[in-house]
C-alpha cells in the first residue's frame, strides 16, 4: 500500500496539476489526490510540489482560521 501512495506522489513530478482543488479550502494551489483509503494533500509552489499531509480519506479536514495557504 505504501508503494502505491509513493507512486501517486511521484507522478506529480510530471503532472503537478492533476489533483483536484481541496474542497474545504477552495484555493488553486492546494490540491489533493484521492487514493482510497487515503487523501494526499499537496501544495503547488513555483518550482516544486510539497506534500502537506496524507491521511485516511474518511477523516474531515479541519480549517485553522489563522493558517495561510
Amino acid at each position: 500500500m505504501l508503494a502505491e501512495v509513493v507512486s501517486q506522489i511521484e507522478r506529480l513530478a510530471d503532472f503537478p496539476g492533476s489533483g483536484r482543488i481541496v474542497p474545504e479550502f477552495g484555493v488553486a494551489h492546494l490540491r489533493e489526490i484521492i487514493h482510497p483509503p487515503f487523501r494526499i494533500v499537496y501544495r503547488l509552489e513555483d518550482t516544486r510540489v510539497r506534500v502537506v499531509r496524507i491521511w485516511r480519506s474518511e477523516r474531515q479536514l479541519t480549517i485553522d482560521p489563522t493558517a495561510e495557504f
